[in-house]
């Protein structure tokens, strides 16, 4: 158990730290034909529901 709550916590900071970037290429750069502001965001709300998901197995295991 403890190498699969282990596995999920760090899944969990990967995908929010890719979220994170994501967020500040909407600040920093111009959209592109192929990735556009609006594709970063549903990037983003795409990597924040994986996230959330697994923070629920995680409660679910009986992690923090």
């Amino acid at each position: 158990m403890a190498k699969r709550k282990k596995r999920l916590i760090k899944q969990e900071m990967g995908l929010l730290k890719q979220a994170e970037r994501h967020r500040e290429k909407i600040e920093a750069e111009p959209g592109k034909n192929d990735t556009t502001h609006e594709y970063w965001e549903r990037e983003i709300d795409r990597f924040e529901r994986r996230a959330r998901e697994r923070r629920d197995k995680l409660k679910k295991l009986g992690g923090d």
